[in-house]
């Protein structure tokens, strides 16, 4: 192609694009709930490969230890060439069954007592409120006009839950019996998207390697390499590959290990409240392991409810249960924490604490999970930016 005539055709492809983008936007501002109906549909068609990838994810590296070690056994055994071909099979086969191992350990060692912990509480609940209002009454015996307040609105309330369920809960019996049968039918798909994620996380187990070659190849393909580079500067293509694999370390690194973190101060708490027979231990236990993984709010939102409950049965044991909870959150923020997650982050704590919110009002729950290795990638990739220029102009 003729130079004049190649620049008119760059002159017009960014035309072209520069409009199609404006319509793009003007399209999305004026049909947004459009837009978020299908983005929903969309998601919801992808949840299984979704779960399927993350399963893959945090499998990877499990099921590549695995197989480098049987080849090394291969090696030894003198017929590589025979068991090499079933050394991923093996390898993925050793690593889904370490998955389903750890799940059924925990649902095993969980649900039984946490069932049990739930259906105590609510049996409970009566004897609760009724030592709650004694205690209340002996508090104002000896003061007739707090004593007449708290009957009258000991009163207002019962009477107000009556006219609640005369005029809310019986009427719309219907609704609420069909919302029972709505939350069984999102079980039941949540159980089908979570078996189409095991075989999705099997393929891409198997096809690991050939995904992330793929992958480079396109990045490679989408940005050439460039001539006439500073000295020192590396290829676009180059560039982004480096860049993806610094944003590996950072989620997989922070994930992984939190994980880790999180079951293991569950296990310290579970041990703990069983030798003190704290109540509701299983209940208590699986409440702080879980909400350990929200880094920052994650042990005040777990501890609070946590004691509210204990306090109700033993004043003197949410007294031990909140001294526990102060000295363990130091261990794990001190020692245990550092240890499994070292300071792969980098952020201060008042930017980890501005990318929880950030990230958890976009994203919610999961948003404040991994809202903080990626917050600590942008600001790496900020702070290297900010550099280069300054290196720019000396």
């Amino acid at each position: 192609m003729d130079e004049k005539w190649r620049d008119y055709f760059y002159k017009g492809v960014a035309v072209f694009l520069t409009v199609a983008m404006c319509i793009l936007f003007f399209f999305g501002v004026f049909r947004f709930e459009e837009l978020r109906g299908y983005a929903k549909l969309i998601g919801n068609i992808l949840t299984p490969f979704v779960y399927g990838a993350v399963i893959a994810y945090l499998l990877a590296p499990i099921c590549t230890r695995i197989e480098t070690k049987l080849l090394q056994w291969a090696e030894k055994t003198g017929k590589p060439e025979k068991l090499r071909r079933f050394a991923k099979g093996l390898s993925i086969l050793f690593s889904l069954l370490f998955f389903f191992l750890i799940i059924y350990a925990l649902l095993a060692m969980v649900i039984p007592q946490l069932i049990a912990s739930v259906i105590a509480l609510i049996d409970a609940t009566p004897g609760y409120v009724e030592s709650t209002t004694i205690w209340l009454e002996k508090l104002v015996e000896d003061n007739p006009i707090l004593l007449n307040y708290v009957e009258e609105y000991s009163e207002m309330i019962l009477e107000s839950l009556q006219n609640f369920a005369k005029n809310n809960i019986l009427p719309n019996i219907n609704s609420i019996i069909s919302g029972v049968y709505t939350g069984l039918w999102n079980v039941v798909t949540v159980a089908k998207n979570l078996i189409i994620g095991v075989i999705v996380a099997v393929y891409l187990l198997n096809s690991r390697r050939n995904l992330a070659l793929q992958s480079k190849m396109l990045v490679h393909a989408i940005f050439p390499p460039r001539k006439n580079l500073a000295e020192g500067k590396e290829q676009p293509a180059d560039w982004i590959i480096r860049e993806a694999g610094i944003l590996n370390d950072y989620l997989g690194g922070f994930v992984k290990a939190k994980l880790v973190d999180s079951l293991i101060i569950g296990l310290i708490c579970m041990v703990f409240t069983a030798i003190v027979d704290m109540p509701y231990a299983p209940l208590v236990s699986v409440v702080i392991g879980v909400t350990n993984i929200i880094p920052f709010f994650g042990p005040f939102i777990g501890a609070i409810p946590c004691s509210l409950l204990i306090l109700l049965v033993s004043p003197v044991k949410f007294v031990y249960f909140v001294i526990f909870i102060l000295v363990l959150q130091q261990f794990d923020g001190n020692i245990l924490g550092p240890k499994l997650l070292g300071d792969n982050t980098h952020l201060s704590s008042f930017w980890v604490l501005f990318a929880i919110l950030l990230f958890g009002g976009l994203f919610g729950l999961v948003g404040m999970v991994i809202g903080t290795p990626i917050f600590a990638f942008i600001y790496q990739l900020l702070g290297g930016w900010v550099r280069d220029r300054l290196d720019r102009q000396k």
